[in-house]
């Protein structure tokens, strides 16, 4: 018996310590400044691609910057926004949530992308995203970019 009544207060003290780690390591600034920034950059991401505005793809993606495994670098994306035969067209999210982590931050949920190949419209199914951010000369830049689909 005497077993069982301790087990209680060490799961209880467990569950504290584990909720405490939890809202450390969640860390969004302060007041949230760190969040909004990044949301910021995020609804800039967004915008420039519908845009095709690559000088601000250029100021936002960083120079190491990666997407598909390391297959697809900052050259690459900024080539693709230029080209004159491909356009996007749309690109809804879902579902966003800003992690932040010191100078480090992940941006993650669903989004859907409508393009034009060619004047072809293509629409994708919802995918799942994360994209990574790292503070950089005190301001926040896309490192990577990770994309899984849940079909």
């Amino acid at each position: 018996m005497k077993y069982h009544a301790a087990r209680l207060p060490v799961a209880m003290l467990t569950f504290l310590l584990g909720v405490t780690a939890a809202g450390t390591w969640r860390d969004t600034g302060a007041d949230g400044r760190d969040e909004r920034a990044v949301l910021a950059v995020e609804r800039e991401y967004a915008r420039a691609h519908i845009e095709a505005d690559v000088a601000a793809l250029e100021r936002i993606l960083a120079d190491d910057f990666t997407s598909f495994g390391g297959r697809i670098n900052k050259g690459h994306r900024l080539a693709l926004l230029s080209n004159p035969v491909f356009k996007f067209k749309a690109l809804k999210t879902d579902g966003v949530e800003v992690i932040v982590s010191g100078k480090d931050a992940h941006v993650v949920g669903r989004e859907k992308m409508t393009t034009s190949i060619r004047g072809r419209e293509f629409t994708t199914p919802w995918y799942e995203f994360t994209r990574r951010y790292e503070r950089r000369g005190g301001r926040w830049l896309i490192v990577a970019c990770d994309y899984s689909f849940s079909w």
